[in-house]
């Protein structure tokens, strides 16, 4: 019998480090994209490996080192319910049970903490002063509790960084900026990047494979949550 190695490693995962978890996505969204911080079978929030679409849970004999409530709630026998207490999430400020910090928050700040860790920091096209401040990027999160004066949400924008001079990654600047405003900023954006797609077809290309990659994220993380919450709202 095979052993399976657990899911990868997250900072931001709270499920079993020790074991493989399976994540229940419901047939017409297909498999989980790997890489992914997701919640799994058993309630936590695992990365879904590389192998996971090759893990049937109702072969039998299973390998070992997979997660027993993952592959229970998999086959469709009871799993104990999630009874760990609500918090609000210290980002966003919905309700959640992972400790103060939510599903979606924490995907998003596991995507970052992977885009950080894998890519080297890019060398700019103009060699930034001493001292400058070089953003890697950041997620976008809404702020309940913040208007603009239109009455419009403001997100909070955490940019992920380092100074030219000293330890690299070790900063961060937050914002909150009104939706109104940033309308100008992408409205801006878009102009620049039209107007240089001619002369500069690489940054073009990559900022319209970000912003695909960023919808296509958040969206099926929200369709995810959704699934799951008509899950829980037939049983």
């Amino acid at each position: 019998m095979t052993t399976v190695p657990p899911s990868p490693y997250s900072p931001y995962a709270t499920a079993d480090p020790d074991v493989r978890h399976l994540i229940p996505l419901p047939e017409e969204y297909g498999p989980p994209a790997p890489g992914r911080l997701l919640p799994a079978g058993c309630h936590e929030l695992a990365v879904v490996s590389d192998d996971s679409a090759e893990i049937d849970p109702a072969t039998r004999p299973l390998p070992r080192g997979l997660c027993a409530p993952c592959v229970a709630s998999m086959r469709g026998l009871a799993v104990p319910d999630d009874t760990r207490p609500l918090t609000n999430c210290r980002t966003c400020g919905g309700e959640t049970r992972y400790n103060h910090l939510c599903a979606l928050c924490r995907a998003e700040a596991h995507q970052l903490w992977q885009t950080v860790r894998t890519t080297p920091a890019p060398t700019p096209t103009q060699q930034p002063a001493t001292g400058s401040f070089v953003v890697l990027g950041g997620p976008l999160r809404i702020t309940p509790d913040s208007f603009c004066e239109h009455g419009d949400l403001a997100f909070t924008a955490r940019l992920q960084g380092y100074r030219t001079v000293g330890d690299q990654h070790d900063e961060r600047l937050d914002l909150v900026l009104p939706r109104c405003y940033l309308a100008k900023v992408v409205g801006s954006v878009l102009a620049i990047v039209d107007h240089e797609s001619g002369t500069n077809p690489e940054a073009h290309e990559r900022f319209t494979d970000t912003v695909n990659q960023s919808q296509a994220t958040v969206r099926g993380a929200l369709q995810h949550l959704a699934a799951l919450r008509n899950n829980e709202d037939q049983r």
